[in-house]
């Protein structure tokens, strides 16, 4: 029996989804604002040189806040348009009482009802932080399960300017790990110090091993992009924000949809709400 449970632990470590590398489509891009439509066309020419993969889009979607009142109004008009990006601010159509610990409703139903990626610019629509003259050198791509998730870097790489660094980053929950332990250290039959050292070292190698194979790929296929990596396991927030901090990232990448629930996902959520002055990609 320990025979076939080693080999059967052997053959789960193979089963590993292999990275696969995609350009990712930029047809047809949605700007929404609530200004005007000189400030919009502005903004569009300041998008193009900060992410330079936007002057591929051969259609612009350019929304102004005459061309809708309310969040349905919004939802109608994008819904039928084949759109491969929308690009946004927090807390639209709201100028006098902005929540601190919000996205807006506009951005929060947007993010859940819409299928293709939101670029969340950094402030709010009535406080924006200027993108001027700045070019999106330093992309840095979170998530708590990095394996097998191609699409999150492939579009953390579209999204880079083509010189500069995209950042791999990958942590696991301390306190899921904690809550697994207590549960083992109650089996008497498992030795919890073996569990506790083998259990860590697996999770961070499923992601260690990841991550090398996508490197490996991302080095000859954009070889004018420098490439790093993070795994660790801690406290997931803290750290996600202590690395955007200390890399000063221009852009994070970051899933927002579960199959299983309608609101973005928690992490994603306190990662938009937290950090305002940041441009991110939501996906």
């Amino acid at each position: 029996m320990d025979t076939i449970d080693e080999f059967e632990s052997m053959f789960r470590r193979a089963e590993r989804e292999p990275f696969v590398y995609s350009e990712v489509p930029l047809r047809c891009i949605a700007l929404v604002t609530d200004g005007n439509r000189a400030e919009a066309e502005a903004l569009r020419s300041t998008l193009q040189t900060f992410i330079p993969a936007l002057r591929r889009a051969a259609d612009w979607m350019v929304l102004t806040g005459d061309d809708y009142h309310n969040v349905q109004e919004l939802v109608d008009l994008l819904t039928p348009v084949p759109v491969d990006l929308v690009v946004t601010f927090r807390h639209l159509q709201e100028r006098t009482l902005v929540p601190q610990h919000s996205l807006g409703v506009y951005l929060d139903v947007l993010t859940q009802v819409l299928t293709p990626p939101v670029l969340v610019l950094p402030g709010t629509a009535a406080h924006p932080v200027s993108l001027e003259k700045r070019i999106c050198r330093r992309v840095m791509v979170v998530t708590d399960h990095i394996s097998g998730d191609s699409r999150l870097i492939n579009y953390g790489v579209a999204a880079s300017s083509g010189q500069g660094a995209v950042w791999l980053c990958h942590v696991e929950d301390d306190a899921a790990f904690r809550r697994y332990m207590r549960a083992i250290e109650k089996i008497p039959a498992i030795d919890s110090d073996t569990a506790r050292a083998e259990l860590d070292r697996q999770l961070l190698a499923d992601a260690r091993h990841f991550i090398d194979t996508c490197l490996a790929q991302l080095q000859d296929k954009v070889p004018g992009l420098e490439f790093h990596s993070s795994v660790t396991r801690g406290h997931r927030l803290r750290e996600f924000m202590q690395l955007v901090e200390s890399q000063d990232a221009d852009l994070l990448v970051v899933n927002t949809k579960d199959r299983d629930q309608l609101a973005m996902r928690g992490m994603a959520y306190a990662l938009s709400v937290e950090m305002i002055d940041r441009t991110l990609l939501l996906l």
